[in-house]
């Protein structure tokens, strides 16, 4: 019988789970939104504004905005194209696409694109080239903008100056569709406005009930049942609050433990990983092969043999909102190996499970909660 199946080196999570029934929090109280664009690049793509106070620099002075889609998977869902110049890559060649708009290669650092796409991947951003009015400067921890206005360049102010975007979601109604949460629960005098009367109904999960009214600040709290249920060994990131993301490599083993006497010497395997229930974007650099310098989509197990296998989860401050550092902001990744020598047909492996698994992530973002 074929067994093919892959292992966590973080462990194998068990969870148990059911529905969150409570209003959900989009901004942390005391906070505005750190997502604001506060400065865009302009028509020519290009930052010409040095952040400050907690701003944070999406783009380098005097680059694009850093990892902009320039390749997208084609109609094959097969990537093609390799990685020219300092553009990055997040699908290794020959790997499988979720579907024809995934994201080949991107811009990297410098956020210019270098890549020609080959058939049949599709050229998202031509050569040589930033897209125009991307983030500049966002807002930082505190969502309110810090930066003086530019001079020169044609960048363009979108958050004024020492101010926060006004009118953001600060809560949306949950599953119930009841809105439980009032507006201002966490300061009376804020003017946060409350767009769904406390415990009247929501037309759909994703009604705002509170937004942050004028000045962009926060002033209230998700009500509701709130309840947690710890698993063990989760993966842990932390978001810094001088930093604008968190990125961990979560490193895999593939174990070929088929066991008959007639069995092939050897499988060769698809290493496969999607964002699951975590913000789009954040798994890359699927690498079915560590060994192997450079990104391999799929490897080559010997029976009785393993392989190790990593990818990159990334989380920014704007994915992951938080209210208490023991409430951490959990969602799953999903990966699984595929025995190509069998395909069509899935790797029984005795029960198909044993071929892929979640991987739960916890994440505190050290800028939602109120300093000491």
């Amino acid at each position: 019988m074929r067994n093919l199946r892959v292992l966590l080196s973080v462990a194998l999570l068990v969870s148990a789970a059911s529905a969150a029934r409570a209003d959900r929090q989009r901004i942390a109280p005391g906070t505005g939104s750190q997502s604001a664009v506060a400065i865009d690049t302009g028509a020519n793509g290009i930052c010409q504004t040095a952040a400050q106070g907690d701003d944070v620099q999406a783009a380098a002075v005097g680059q694009g905005t850093a990892f902009q889609p320039v390749i997208r998977c084609g109609a094959d869902r097969t990537a093609s194209t390799a990685a020219a110049g300092d553009d990055g890559q997040l699908v290794a060649v020959g790997g499988t696409c979720q579907n024809p708009n995934v994201v080949v290669v991107d811009s990297g650092p410098d956020g210019i694109a270098d890549t020609t796409a080959l058939p049949d991947d599709r050229q998202d951003l031509a050569v040589g080239s930033s897209p125009p009015n991307t983030a500049c400067v966002v807002t930082g921890a505190n969502g309110v903008a810090d930066t003086p206005d530019p001079v020169g360049g044609d960048d363009v102010r979108l958050v004024p100056a020492g101010t926060a975007a006004p009118n953001t979601q600060v809560i949306r109604c949950g599953p119930n569709l009841i809105a439980d949460t009032r507006a201002n629960n966490v300061n009376a005098a804020g003017d946060d406005v409350q767009l769904v009367a406390q415990y009247g109904p929501c037309a759909n999960a994703n009604t705002v009930v509170v937004d942050s009214g004028a000045n962009g600040i926060a002033d209230t709290r998700a009500e509701g049942p709130d309840l947690t249920l710890q698993i063990a060994k989760p993966l842990k990131l932390t978001i810094k609050r001088t930093k604008g993301a968190a990125t961990r490599a979560v490193k895999l083993v593939t174990r070929n433990v088929e066991w008959s006497p007639t069995a092939a010497v050897a499988r060769n395997y698809l290493l496969f990983a999607t964002d699951g229930s975590c913000p789009n974007g954040t798994v890359t650099q699927v690498d079915a092969d560590a060994r192997t310098p450079g990104l391999q989509a799929t490897a080559t197990v010997s029976r009785g043999g393993q392989m190790k296998g990593t990818f990159l989860v990334s989380f920014r401050l704007e994915d992951v909102t938080i209210v208490d550092k023991k409430i951490p902001y959990r969602c799953a990744v999903q990966v699984e190996t595929r025995a190509l020598d069998t395909s069509p047909d899935p790797d029984d492996a005795a029960n198909t499970d044993n071929n892929e698994t979640d991987v739960v992530i916890e994440v505190v973002d050290q800028s939602d909660l109120p300093r000491r």
